[in-house]
């Protein structure tokens, strides 16, 4: 099984030319299914939403899409964003906001961290409810021992290696918790604009690790210091194994190729370790 992670499109803030160059590295890459963690737009409006799905519509792979924080109204639009938060969203990319995919070997699960605003300056912040990490335990109780459990979510639980100065997903000791407690084997998440793949300790009465891909942005100018990027994640069928790539742009070919790689390997109790990192 091979899935593309795609993250923070940003239609309305892309660099000129990258769109085309990722499709060109897709269809290289020919995925099975393209995940799409979050900010397609650069700041919710209906005119980035279609460019966005406009561009994804040309992509010949299935698609599973989380929205991220800018999918939602920006700036001065306060009465929509607090009023009508998902009514774009639904009109344009799809109604379901936390989708569910499965097949034989994977079972993909789609969570919402976006909230309107709270008690804090920075709204970009997100979270789970209990309601929601509920909700992800009753989807995971329903599956079959063998697959693959994987979950997609918009704001990372934990920083990259070189750290941030933005914030995590908020209430992580719930979140890890419950992940723990459903046996997610691999968590997808974008938001940083930085490429990272690493095993996620997860506390409770079993410790264990899942693994954590958090992509970079796919096309947009607002970089963090590294280039455009995406994950290309496989998966054998035994899915004691997880192979993660991270492609970049490179400037002097103009082109994505693969740079940094990890590998993981499964073992009792659905727990995880990195066994090779190869960092460009």
């Amino acid at each position: 099984m091979r899935l593309a992670h795609v993250s923070d499109l940003h239609f309305g803030a892309i660099e000129p030319g990258r769109p085309d160059a990722l499709r060109r590295a897709l269809e290289q890459v020919a995925p099975d299914l393209l995940v799409v963690s979050g900010d397609l737009s650069q700041r919710g409006t209906e005119v980035e939403m279609k460019e966005a799905m406009e561009f994804l519509k040309t992509l010949s792979q299935p698609q599973f899409i989380v929205p991220g924080n800018h999918d939602i109204p920006h700036g001065h639009h306060l009465w929509a964003r607090f009023k009508q938060t998902w009514r774009t969203y639904r009109k344009v990319v799809a109604v379901d906001l936390e989708p569910v995919w499965q097949n034989d070997e994977v079972a993909i699960i789609g969570a919402n961290s976006v909230r309107a605003g709270g008690w804090y300056l920075d709204w970009s912040r997100g979270h789970l409810s209990r309601e929601q990490l509920r909700r992800i335990a009753a989807c995971c109780e329903q599956l079959p021992e063998q697959l693959l459990r994987v979950l997609v979510v918009h704001h990372p639980p934990a920083a990259p290696p070189q750290g941030t100065r933005r914030h995590l997903l908020d209430r992580r000791k719930r979140f890890f918790s419950a992940l723990n407690d459903v046996g997610v084997d691999l968590v997808m998440c974008g938001h940083f604009h930085m490429s990272y793949a690493v095993p996620l300790m997860l506390p409770g009465n079993l410790r264990r690790a899942c693994v954590l891909s958090v992509a970079s942005t796919a096309t947009s100018y607002r970089l963090e210091g590294e280039p455009n990027g995406f994950h290309v994640i496989d998966v054998p069928a035994t899915k004691n194994r997880m192979d993660i790539q991270a492609w970049q742009w490179e400037e002097q070919r103009g082109a994505f190729r693969p740079a940094s790689q990890w590998s993981f390997q499964r073992h009792v109790w659905r727990h995880w370790t990195v066994t090779r990192e190869r960092l460009a």
